[in-house]
């Protein structure tokens, strides 16, 4: 909020040439504005509709061509309807509406003519007026024209639509045409491929004997499970005819099973035993006589001739009687198996055939699942092969029937009269100018207006280096207390301004004759805040200066003399000025003898002293002297100074602004203190900085500052309503304790 209140401080002290700038600022506007050719605009709009037939043809068709013709869908990244926004815009377009104008409407109609003829030389500026955008949200292009021209604006519209129509039918049938010769053009190419696809499919099938892959690998899976439990139940049967031989083995002594078998077989032969017992019978008889003769005894040699006989008759039995083995001069020895070897023996016999049998049945299971399984393997690629194949068929079969049923729809196609566009709204004859807008530009140029005019209030005010505010007073000066606030007065309570001379009669004085308004009250708070500096009443001699003059110095001693006169105390004023004296001004009395002539010996100080008010006393500046300074730091001004102070409760000195002249500070070290007057709005930066200065650089004692001429605005609300509502009761109050107003009028001072 306070930086609003200092914005709205700033605008109201540089309120005149903010308002000059927003003034002309607002005028140039309106001016501008009026002088402005008036532009119409004219909109049509075309809405976008798919009802070519051959634009949706071969995109089924791109597998075989890898590509579409007359597509009214856009392509990846962008959008149908901007496409049709840029060929509507493109200059053969443009180019053939304006000359379909230029040579017909607007032929005989010269101004018109020319127009056109520029727009056709020069797109580029055509361009610039011809406005294509989307609605959003629809298929819907709206076309606009700007032009001075009402009936021109609205004729170029309607003749670009009418043109793009024409030529997007146009189009649409080249297209047809171009469609129905490519269709007619692949048909017989894809029928081949077509053939061919039918064709491997069934050499596939014959070549791996291929039905139908997925039953056959169901039901391999199923019969390998049966081949499977088969195996399992053929070899437990193998092993319980296995451990059965095992065991039957062992009774004959463990013998391998075809030893046994003929075994058995030979001692059931009869033949066979009797050849065996013939044989014993020759074996019993050599033996006996191999003990009575020698071995080339002939009886010997005979009985081992015999034995020889027998021995290879023996065998020649023991062969025979094998069964099915071989045969013997054409027959076979039978068999006479009798008993319990007999019977052990073909036992086994069966369980080593058993044995056999289930060998081989095992043999042949394995080899079947076996081959089972490697066509299961093979299941898995054929499957591949087979969908590879079917889908090749499956493609080339569906890309024919589409182009079969295109081939009709495009013949239809060629032949109609609908395109893919049709005028959705036509333009009309615009009744108001789209430029200028009169009322907008004036409200722009108002704000704009406001806008500078503010701008220029602060840039003056940042040019400007004086002190606007109390705020920046007391930034500046932080250091020095603030005994008072002196309100700017009224214009009827303020001195009459300065002639050319700079000087003014007694007779121009104005007193306020108020002792409860807020100008009296201002100084009484000033005197009673240098009260409490002198609670001890040691204070004797104030010095009243400033950085410059205009600051209203002489107008705050007076009145603060006149204020501390009101209390009974017995106030002597001094005017130190001697360079631009203002006490004898403001109290309307001569100035013939004062300070002048009293320092120089003309004059003793009671003549020079004058009652100008119960209680108060005046010495004024006298004849201005041709170096005052001299003047002041003599003795005879210290002299006069420490006298004063004897006779008087308080000596009030006005002495000249610290910056034009050394006389304050000389007077500072003979005072008690100094109080130092700042008027917002007067004095500068540089001028304070530098009083500042020379204040510290003196080491004079400053009792603190009076802010003389403060706006009440810049008061709290309940200060401005208190001293308000002072002043409408303030105008009758006591004559005898006037306060002298002035303050912001005397600015020479």
């Amino acid at each position: 909020m306070d930086e609003i209140a200092q914005y709205w401080l700033v605008l109201k002290r540089r309120w005149l040439p903010a308002a000059v700038v927003f003034a002309l600022t607002t005028a140039a506007a309106t001016v501008w504005t009026y002088r402005q050719t008036e532009i119409f605009q004219a909109k049509g709009q075309v809405i976008l509709k798919k009802t070519n037939k051959t634009s949706a043809l071969l995109s089924s068709a791109n597998n075989a061509t890898g590509g579409a013709i007359g597509e009214l869908d856009g392509l990846t990244g962008s959008t149908p309807v901007n496409t049709q926004a840029e060929i509507l815009k493109s200059l053969t377009t443009i180019n053939g509406a304006l000359a379909e104008l230029r040579n017909g409407k607007y032929a005989n109609r010269p101004p018109e003519r020319k127009r056109l003829e520029k727009f056709i030389s020069k797109s580029d500026t055509f361009v610039q007026q011809l406005k294509v955008s989307s609605v959003k949200g629809t298929d819907i292009l709206e076309v606009s024209f700007q032009d001075p021209s009402r009936e021109l604006a609205k004729d170029v519209v309607e003749k670009i639509m009418e043109v793009y129509i024409r030529d997007d039918r146009t189009n649409q049938r080249r297209e047809a045409e171009a469609a129905r010769k490519f269709v007619a053009q692949e048909l017989p190419k894809i029928e081949t491929e077509v053939k061919q696809a039918e064709n491997d499919l069934r050499l596939f099938k014959e070549q791996y004997n291929v039905v139908d892959l997925p039953t056959e690998s169901v039901s391999a899976v199923e019969t390998i499970t049966t081949l499977n439990r088969e195996i399992t139940s053929a070899s437990a049967q193998l092993a319980a005819e296995t451990s059965r031989l095992e065991g039957l083995k062992s009774l004959f002594g463990g013998r391998d099973s075809q030893d046994t078998i003929k075994t058995g077989l030979a001692s059931e032969s009869p033949g066979l035993q009797r050849s065996l017992r013939e044989l014993q019978e020759v074996d019993a008889k050599l033996a006996t006589e191999q003990t009575r003769f020698s071995d080339n005894d002939p009886s010997i040699l005979n009985l081992k001739e015999k034995r020889q006989a027998l021995a290879q008759i023996l065998q020649q039995r023991k062969e025979q009687s094998f069964a099915g083995e071989q045969s013997f001069q054409g027959r076979v020895v039978e068999l006479q198996p009798s008993g319990i070897q007999g019977s052990m023996i073909a036992d086994f016999a069966k369980s080593e055939a058993q044995r056999t049998s289930l060998q081989k049945q095992i043999a042949a299971l394995t080899y079947v699942v076996d081959a089972y399984r490697q066509r299961m393997n093979a299941l898995p690629k054929l499957e591949q092969q087979q969908n590879a194949l079917g889908r090749k068929l499956d493609t080339t079969r569906t890309n024919y029937k589409t182009l079969l049923s295109k081939l009709q729809e495009i013949e239809i196609a060629e032949n109609q009269t609908l395109g893919n566009s049709r005028i959705q709204t036509h333009a009309e004859l615009p009744q108001e100018p789209l430029s200028p807008k009169k009322g907008q530009n004036i409200a722009i140029g108002s704000f704009l207006g406001l806008f500078l005019g503010a701008a220029t209030a602060f840039l003056l005010d940042g040019a400007d280096k004086r002190i606007k505010t109390s705020e920046e007073a007391r930034s500046l000066l932080p250091g020095y207390p603030i005994l008072g606030q002196i309100p700017v007065f009224e214009k009827s309570r303020q001195l009459p301004k300065l002639g050319k001379s700079n000087t003014r009669e007694p007779g121009q004085l104005v007193l306020t004759g108020m002792t409860t308004g807020i100008e009296g009250e201002s100084f009484r708070m000033l005197q009673t805040n240098l009260q409490f500096l002198n609670a001890d009443d040691s204070l004797k001699v104030v010095v009243v200066s400033s950085s410059q003059s205009g600051e209203g110095k002489s107008t705050v001693a007076a009145n603060l003399a006149l204020a501390v006169a009101e209390l009974g105390k017995k106030v002597l004023l001094v005017d130190a000025d001697m360079r631009k004296p203002a006490q004898h001004l403001i109290w309307r009395q001569g100035n013939y003898e004062g300070l002048s002539n009293v320092l120089s010996g003309q004059c003793d100080r009671k003549s020079a002293t004058t009652e100008i008010q119960p209680n108060l006393f005046l010495v004024t500046a006298g004849v201005v002297p041709p170096n005052p300074v001299v003047l002041i730091d003599s003795v005879q001004m210290s002299t006069s100074i420490a006298q004063w102070s004897q006779e008087y409760d308080l000596v009030i000195i006005d002495a000249p602004p610290l910056t034009v002249a050394a006389d304050a500070a000389i007077l500072g070290t003979q005072a008690g203190g100094l109080v130092f007057v700042l008027r917002p709005g007067v004095a500068d930066k540089e001028s304070v900085e530098y009083a500042q200065e020379i204040l510290t650089q003196s080491k004079l004692k400053v009792l603190g500052m009076v802010l003389n001429g403060v706006d009440l605005d810049k008061q709290s609300r309940y200060n401005h309503y208190y001293y308000a509502s002072q002043t409408m009761r303030g105008d009758e109050g006591n004559v005898g304790s006037k306060l002298l107003s002035g303050t912001t009028a005397n600015r020479t001072r």
